[in-house]
């Protein structure tokens, strides 16, 4: 046993005066790059030879200049042939806040501190892009649908990322240029190819761009930043898998923003294609005074959002009733084109029979194609309205002729017999007075004894709701009359279905239906006006109507 000590106590004694292990401490720092782009990615690297648990980095004095991450933290140690070494590893991404010179300042390990560097940042139209894509890791390709557009129109931005590594996290920043707004447009696409031997994962991005400005533009391209997965080694027997960031640009590329010609009249609006489309056609049959006929129209306008599409204008003379419904807006692609979609519908009721006239629609526009102004028209149409089917009753036959004709066959032999008939009818009337008296007294005890709550009820209601439909506050009168409806129909869920249930014939229901449409469309629409009229005399008709039912329903109980 003491000689194995006295082997371990000479290992020992040898390692504590090895001169690495008294070397003195030092800190260095080293940057990733010394000239960077303004919001580039770069790593700040500070290495320690030793491994105190008890060091903390300070990086607060780089926060004037820089963005800064949380700093990633390493430790190893080796012993190589006699030698022994230690090491801690901080790695700090940073990202430049404004060009020009910059200095990351001296920061403090515990008591010691690492020497400045200094490091250019420019912008990122001085960078130049290496054009060769041969044994590059990640690039990138540019390319857009238009070289020449007018202000407000849109075009299409494409990028493709080329990877051929693994990574960790990646952000990718939209395309810019001084007046533009930028979007991501429809879903990324993947695919891989092969380039001169290596294999590249390929990421396909959409940006769709609006011109807001004239003039000629240089767009920078999308940043690709991010960290990929890289090997290194630590020591003999140990590797070790490390972030090592990226930024990553592709070409920029130019583009021509025209001015509104000073011929063009009208609201700007300017497309490659623009088509106004009649869904159904109106004149193929006559409608009848009353019916609600259904008429849709459709917008479809290239390069031009959803949300910016113009309102279509009707024209429609103040007498025609129409009820409209909520405009669908959508977005569509074709021929290579983007699509902005508005479909109007509404119902139309004419009041009087004749020739109802639709007034032809116009659409002023300017087509980029033939740098020319166009307009697109929806031609006028006719319709034919009939008289409404009047409903006649077709009484029973009766045989008053029959009777007729026994009386002028009935021959009178005596007085007697005239005196006994007239005291038989004077006895029938009596007996049908002393009936209806009888039936008369009841049915008003029967009402003093049992009042009618449920009516009374329904009554409060009903008034309570017609004082708030006279304050046309949309939103307050949707409230009361869902109460009112639910009070009236309790398995009733929505104001929808109330058209639906109610007493009333086909024409009011369908005129009920468009009114709460309309009513719900001003509740989210603050700027819409709303009038409370035409609901006001729909609900009056139906009270009017269940109260004459009630009525008949109590005389058909009552004996």
């Amino acid at each position: 046993m003491k000689v194995k000590f006295s082997i371990f106590g000479l290992f020992l004694i040898a390692l504590l005066t090895s001169p690495a292990l008294f070397a003195a401490i030092q800190v260095t720092a080293t940057v990733s790059e010394t000239q960077v782009v303004k919001g580039d990615l770069f790593i700040l690297t500070i290495d320690i030879n030793d491994n105190d648990n008890n060091y903390r980095l300070d990086t607060r004095s780089l926060e004037a200049s820089f963005t800064v991450y949380r700093p990633s933290q390493s430790q190893s140690s080796e012993y190589v042939n006699g030698s022994f070494s230690q090491k801690t590893q901080w790695r700090v991404r940073l990202q430049a806040k404004k060009t020009g010179k910059a200095i990351i300042p001296a920061l403090k390990i515990g008591n010691f501190k690492t020497d400045p560097i200094e490091i250019n940042v420019i912008e990122a139209s001085q960078f130049k892009q290496d054009k060769d894509t041969q044994n590059r890791t990640v690039f990138i390709e540019n390319s857009i649908n238009k070289q020449v557009v007018y202000i407000g129109q849109s075009f299409i931005y494409t990028t493709k990322l080329y990877l051929s590594k693994n990574s960790n996290t990646l952000d990718l920043v939209a395309p810019h240029f001084a007046g533009a707004d930028a979007e991501v447009f429809g879903q990324d696409n993947n695919s891989q190819t092969v380039l001169n031997g290596v294999r590249y994962n390929i990421i396909t991005r959409q940006y769709k761009l609006i011109a807001t400005q004239v003039g000629q533009f240089d767009i920078d391209s999308p940043l690709l930043t991010g960290t990929l997965r890289k090997s290194i080694t630590v020591n003999g027997w140990q590797n070790r898998t490390i972030a090592e960031p990226i930024n990553v640009r592709g070409e920029r590329l130019t583009i021509n923003v025209k001015a509104i010609p000073k011929s063009y009249q009208g609201d700007w609006l300017v497309s490659e294609d623009l088509r106004l489309i009649e869904n159904n056609d109106l004149t193929a049959q006559s409608y009848k005074v009353g019916d609600p006929i259904t008429r849709s129209i459709t917008l479809q306008i290239a390069s031009v959002d959803k949300e910016k599409l113009p309102n279509i204008s009707l024209n429609y003379p103040k007498s025609l009733r129409f009820y409209p419904d909520q405009d669908q807006l959508k977005e569509g692609q074709a021929n290579g084109l983007t699509y902005g979609i508005r479909i109007i519908s509404h119902a139309i009721i004419a009041d009087k029979q004749g020739t109802l006239t639709l007034p032809e629609i116009k659409i002023n526009w300017f087509n980029s194609q033939t740098n020319q102004s166009e307009i697109a028209i929806l031609p006028a149409q006719n319709l034919t309205i009939l008289g409404a089917d009047v409903q006649q009753l077709t009484l029973p036959t009766t045989i008053t002729p029959a009777i007729s004709t026994s009386k002028a066959s009935i021959m009178v032999e005596s007085p007697t017999l005239i005196y006994w008939q007239i005291s038989v009818a004077a006895l029938i009337i009596m007996m049908l007075l002393m009936i209806a008296y009888h039936l008369y007294f009841r049915r008003l005890q029967k009402a003093n004894q049992h009042p009618v709550k449920k009516v009374l009820a329904q009554d409060e209601h009903y008034l309570v709701l017609l004082k708030c439909l006279q304050s046309h506050d949309a939103p307050k009168c949707y409230s009361m009359l869902l109460k009112y409806a639910q009070h009236q129909y309790p398995a009733l869920k929505s104001l929808s279905e109330l058209a639906d249930k109610i007493a009333l014939d086909a024409e009011k229901r369908q005129i009920l239906r468009h009114e709460i449409r309309w009513l719900q469309i001003c509740c989210s629409d603050k700027s819409q006006q709303w009038n409370a009229n035409k609901l006001s005399q729909l609900i009056k008709v139906y009270e009017s109507t269940k109260t004459k039912k009630i009525a008949q329903e109590t005389m058909n109980l009552n004996p």
